[in-house]
Order: structure tokens, then sequence, then C-alpha cells
């Protein structure tokens, strides 16, 4: 029987389609080529329609409908009287353990904001809303141990545009966001008032920072006994304004600086205490601060948990996957240890090879079908040459990891300034991915486990070998990747080793800022055309503008 997840909050709208055995998903913002889903039709739900075509089925064949409490009514409007709504962080847990493969974990999830735990959406009166929750999972399912709430104040002008941002008390997850919102990396899209902030840029930022404001910032957030932590939302906010007011670049660095710093001590607090309270050794993270992948790496070094695995859709995109493996174990009854879990994050759709070769033929470009693909992309790859990268389903969340990505050398240093001045057109001070096969990752690399999903961040230990893929703290968000995740991009790293004694590449999302990564040939064939890219690969084609 088919169930269907459906994710997302104010934003990152996304659908999960499984049959038990195959799992389809994606986010609503690849297919209306809106950042974030933002002005989507969730009556019309693009993702849903796309991952029920997948599997073959239709809306009047699906099974279970599962969805969290935040998800908006009009992506399950017509599904209501089929469908089960469950608690946010619940949702989140069932991402993480169920994607996992572990047979018994510690769950942490941590986020702006989850569900009510006092007080109604629609009711007058004081709310609160979970902020961190731990658990424990294993077969006999998923318990919670610990939760922390806040105050949570929503402006009610925003019910109509879906996105309600907040403020929310003893949320790790606003004042991370409160910095970049501070720090005015964030993006507003059609049909809101309320941008979204941009996290990723803010942890980029930090290493360019100094401590002069950690003080201050570390005084906002108190650690309390059992886990727990207190912060003011109000006074978050007024602090962050305050200290960037100057504008100049210093002060904004070192805002970025001070609350990763203050955002990383407090989850090894909470993930110290989790340990404490479980007495397990594997880690399971979810929730929108799980995508910062900093964090994650401090994580796995200053605490007693030996493996940490962060869901490759931490954010709230990641609902449709936890909703999904909800209805397969609470409303199947499948096993939870059986739940099909991810190896790879390539959940997207397939898109046919007839429909790619359309896109190509349509396009203009000289088209050729390399005997030897990775052996010449390598080729040209060592040339310094830029390379769009487009093959077989999309992954699941914000990272490209190989199948819609940029890919490039990893050196010299200025390949970084060039992707982001000319290619990419983003902030000059952000960082680019390295991606290594598994076999190799520890000759470049301090992490002690795989980190497939580009979710751990690691010392460099060879940074005069990959220049561009080192940050300026030294540091990288390392993608790893095993013969059979990717065979195709496992053979190129291994031919481009072979020609330059370089065994890593740069791994960028194929996208342009401003716009989602690519989904279909047709959006990777017109993001070529306007691009700064040298060839672009579909499949087994390789294309040269003409």
């Amino acid at each position: 029987m088919t169930v269907l997840g459906l994710g997302g909050s104010g934003h990152d709208w996304s659908s999960c389609a499984t049959d038990g055995r195959e799992l389809v998903a994606v986010d609503e913002e690849r297919l209306v080529g809106s950042k974030y889903g933002l002005g989507a039709d969730l009556l019309a739900g693009l993702s849903r329609r796309a991952c029920l075509d997948a599997l073959a089925t239709t809306a009047e064949d699906v099974g279970h409908v599962v969805c969290c409490e935040l998800v908006p009514r009009p992506f399950y409007h017509s599904f209501r009287k089929r469908a089960t709504v469950i608690n946010h962080h619940l949702a989140h847990a069932y991402s993480a353990f169920g994607a996992s493969g572990m047979t018994r974990a510690a769950v942490l999830v941590c986020d702006n904001s989850g569900s009510l735990v006092t007080g109604r959406k629609d009711g007058p009166g004081p709310r609160e809303a979970e902020t961190i929750s731990g658990y424990t999972a294993d077969e006999s399912g998923i318990r919670l141990v610990h939760r922390v709430s806040g105050a949570h104040l929503v402006d009610a002008a925003s019910e109509s545009a879906y996105y309600q941002p907040g403020e929310t008390d003893n949320s790790l997850g606003h004042f991370y966001r409160s910095a970049s919102l501070a720090l005015g990396l964030s993006y507003t899209g059609p049909k809101t008032r309320y941008p979204v902030s941009e996290d990723g840029k803010t942890m980029g930022l930090a290493p360019y920072g100094d401590d002069r404001f950690t003080d201050q910032v570390a005084e906002l957030v108190t650690l309390l006994p059992g886990g727990g932590v207190s912060i003011s939302a109000g006074k978050v906010n007024h602090v962050f304004e305050r200290l960037v007011a100057s504008g100049e670049f210093e002060d904004r660095a070192a805002l970025a600086y001070a609350a990763q710093e203050v955002l990383e001590r407090a989850l090894v607090h909470c993930a110290n205490d989790l340990h404490r309270r479980t007495g397990l050794t594997d880690l399971c993270i979810a929730g929108g601060v799980g995508l910062n992948s900093v964090a994650n790496g401090r994580i796995l070094r200053e605490t007693p948990f030996e493996r940490v695995f962060v869901v490759p859709a931490a954010g709230d995109n990641g609902i449709s996957l936890g909703c999904a493996y909800y209805g397969l174990h609470q409303l199947e009854g499948r096993p939870l240890t059986g739940l099909p879990a991810l190896r790879t994050a390539y959940l997207g759709p397939e898109y046919p090879t007839a429909r790619a070769d359309a896109a190509l033929a349509a396009s203009g470009f000289t088209v050729e079908t390399p005997d030897d693909l990775p052996g010449r992309v390598a080729a040209l790859l060592a040339e310094g040459k830029i390379i769009g990268w487009f093959d077989g389903r999309s992954e699941f969340g914000p990272r490209a990891l190989g199948h819609r990505s940029i890919l490039a050398a990893p050196y010299p240093a200025s390949v970084r300034d060039h992707l982001n001045d000319h290619v990419k057109h983003r902030e000059w001070f952000r960082p680019y991915a390295p991606v290594v096969r598994e076999e190799r990752a520890r000759d470049y690399f301090d992490l002690d486990q795989p980190s497939p999903f580009m979710l751990i961040v690691a010392r460099v230990t060879r940074p005069d070998a990959v220049p561009a893929a080192a940050h300026v703290d030294g540091t990288a968000r390392l993608q790893t990747l095993g013969a059979g995740q990717n065979p195709k991009v496992h053979a190129l790293l291994g031919r481009f080793e072979e020609l330059t004694g370089c065994g890593v590449l740069l791994n960028t999302s194929f996208n342009v800022a401003g716009r989602p990564i690519v989904e279909t040939p047709e959006d990777a064939v017109e993001a070529f055309a306007g691009m700064r890219l040298d060839h672009l690969v579909v499949g087994d084609r390789l294309a040269t503008k003409a």
C-alpha cells in the first residue's frame, strides 16, 4: 500500500511516497522554480504529483497520508479524510532514525520551533512550542526522553502567506536565525513579506570573524542543568541588531563567529545530556539546526557519541520523509528497524533518457557520447574546465551530492573566487565542498567516519593539495563517496587522481544564486546556457556550447 508523506512548515514543502520498498522524495521548490517553494500553489502540489507518478500510482490509490502539525492545510486538503497528523519533532525523529539504518540510537531534534505543547494555534492565551527534543529509538519504537520548549509568538498577519516565522524563546534555531537576519543573510521570495534566513551563509562567514562579541552573545544563552537552554527571543533580536549597527564587515563577521561558537557550545551541551540520559553511542540528528555541519563535526569530536548520522534533508523538507516512515511503521506495521534506509540521497523522480536527449537536441549545443565518459571529463577537469553534471535521480535535501552538481579541480585557490564571482554569482566568503572517495578520505581530511551527505565539517590535513576546498579556517564540509553510492563520480575521482595525483574534486550545487538546484533535464540545459560553465554532462552525454 502506498504511503504519502507531506512536509514543510512555512516553507521547504516537499513530498515523499513509498510502497515500502522504494522511496521517492522531492522538494516543491525544484518543480516550481522558486527557492524554498515560496509562492507555490500547495493545492496543486507538484511534488505530490511527481512522487505518485514516479511510483506509477494515483492519489485515489494512496492508502495513508501523513503530515505534521505545521504543514499548511492546503497541502493535504484533497486527502483530509485520509490524513494522519503527527507531532513535528516526532516526524523529524522518524526521518533521522529511519534513514540511518541503525538498530538503536539516540535522536536529537533541534530547530526554530515545532508543534505547540501548550495553547492553541488559533486560540487566545499564551502558547509554547517545542524547540529541542531528545529521543531513544530501537525496534520497539521512538520514545521522547527530554524536551525544551519556549513561548511562541506569531504575527497573525502572516496566516494567509503560509510562512509564519514567529519568535520562540529557548530556541537555538531562532537564536541562529536572528543572527542571519541581523547580518542581512536572508531571502524574500514571492507572496511573502517575511525573509527566510540563509543560515548556511552565516556558518560560512563565521571563520572570518574574531571573538570580540563572543562573551556578549554567550550571555544570551544560558545552559541549564539537564540539557536545557534559556533564551529570550526578543533580547536576542535587539542585541544582534545593535552589534552590527555599524555595518562594517569586521563586526558582521564577528557576530557570525560568536553566534556559531555559542550555538556549538549549546549543542554539545544538549548532546552530552542526551548521552547521559540514554547511555547510547549512536546519535541521529534532524531539525533545521542539523544542517549546521560545523556543529555536527564538533558533536562528533567532543561528546561520547561514537557515530553521528545526520539525515540529508534535516530541515522541514525532511518532514515528508519522516511522515512516510511513520506511516510504514505505525499504520502499515512495518518494523521500525526494517524501514528502507538511505544509503544515498538520490530520491528524486527518474527522467527518461529520451527526455534528456530531446532537451539536448533542442539546445544547439555540440553533443557527443564518449566511450570513456569518466576519463574524458577527468581530462577536462585537469585542464581547469568547469563542468555541470546532471545524472539520474536528484538529491533530496539542500546539498548537491553528484547528481545535480558543478564540478571543478580543487586547485588553484583562485578557483573558489572564480566560481563565486563568475559562475555562481554569490558572496565571496562562501566556501566550496570537496568530494572524495570514501577509501581516500583519511588522506586529506581528519574524519573517522563516512560523510555521504556533506553534513560534517572536518579539518583539512593537506590544504596544499586542495587549496580551493579548504575554508579560511582550514576545514571543509566534505562528501565521502563509496563506489556503490555513485559509480560514475567514484570512477571520475579515480581517473582524475590518475591524471593529477589528486583524489579530490570541488562539488557545488548546479544552480545560480537565488534559484533552486536544477531538477529536470530541461532545467540543466537552460542553466548551462546561461552560466559560465565549460561543459555539461547529462547522463552519458557530454555537451559543449557551440
